[in-house]
């Protein structure tokens, strides 16, 4: 149970590296005049918002309902194939960039323009990935996650290292020999 705990934390963490890499000037040089490319990552950037304000009250449920477990494994999956796909095009822009030093070119768009990743092969899995994403966003009302639960107040008892004396019982012997020692 523990380590489903840390899982739900480490998807936290997860999407706030996925959000940084859907912002990064490689990916956003890449997509630079690819309206249709850029309108898709619009679009997963915007599911995944919606499944971040989730997460605080999944890694809340999951100990409860497995259900809610098995959302956060899907989920896991369907970030590490983004992850995935984000690194290729940062590769690819890495890659062309390396290109254009090495041919001697001044236009990064050029270079970009010639990469090896195909524009409709890229659309395609974003769209693959947007499509996995759907059902996982839309589950939110089936296993009642609501959005934005943080910070709920647990009932815990207080912890502290003070014996409260009037709940110690069986020690008046042993309480009293130390007593009239001093």
């Amino acid at each position: 149970m523990a380590l489903a705990v840390v899982g739900g934390a480490f998807l936290s963490s997860a999407l706030a590296v996925l959000f940084d890499r859907l912002a990064s000037r490689a990916v956003v040089d890449f997509i630079r005049g690819k309206k249709t490319t850029a309108a898709l990552l619009h679009k997963l950037k915007m599911n995944l918002l919606s499944v971040n304000k989730l997460l605080d009250d999944a890694e809340e449920k999951q100990l409860r309902d497995s259900g809610v477990r098995e959302w956060l494994d899907d989920l896991k999956d369907v970030l590490y194939r983004a992850d995935d796909l984000l690194d290729e095009i940062k590769t690819e822009v890495l890659r062309c960039k390396m290109e254009q030093e090495d041919s001697g070119s001044s236009s990064t768009n050029q270079v970009l323009n010639s990469s090896s990743i195909s524009i409709h092969q890229l659309d395609k899995r974003i769209q693959e990935i947007l499509d996995e994403l759907e059902p996982i966003v839309n589950a939110k009302n089936v296993l009642d996650l609501k959005e934005g639960v943080k910070d709920r107040q647990r009932a815990r008892l207080a912890t502290t290292s003070l014996v409260v004396e009037s709940s110690v019982y069986g020690r008046d012997e042993e309480k009293e020999a130390i007593s009239s020692y001093c």
